[in-house]
């Protein structure tokens, strides 16, 4: 069989099997030493107010008060928590945003 002929009849498979082909693995950064921390959003929602609260490991970091029926949203600032603390005294400072500048 003449080469030519046989360069051109393995023209159609090279060119499938190059489609069918993955792609190589990209370059990838090391996988991280710690895993990312655990984020948790919480939304509780009663008749008068509603509070959203953000967990990070496990300890609240942030709590947002809006009430419902008027009155204006403030955050309550937690306390931080020290091994020395007993949590049944802790207790955290409310904020109010007075006014923004742009």
């Amino acid at each position: 069989m003449n080469p030519i002929v046989r360069f051109a009849a393995a023209v159609p498979l090279l060119a499938s099997a190059l489609a069918c082909a993955q792609p190589a693995p990209a370059a990838s950064s090391p996988a991280p030493r710690f895993p990312e921390p655990l984020v948790r959003d919480h939304v509780t929602t009663d008749h008068a107010v509603r509070i959203q609260e953000r967990q990070i490991r496990g300890a609240t970091t942030s709590i947002e008060v809006q009430p419902l029926h008027g009155g204006r949203a403030y955050k309550v600032v937690p306390p931080s928590a020290g091994p020395g603390q007993d949590p049944a005294n802790m207790q955290g400072r409310m904020q109010w945003t007075i006014g923004t500048f742009k």
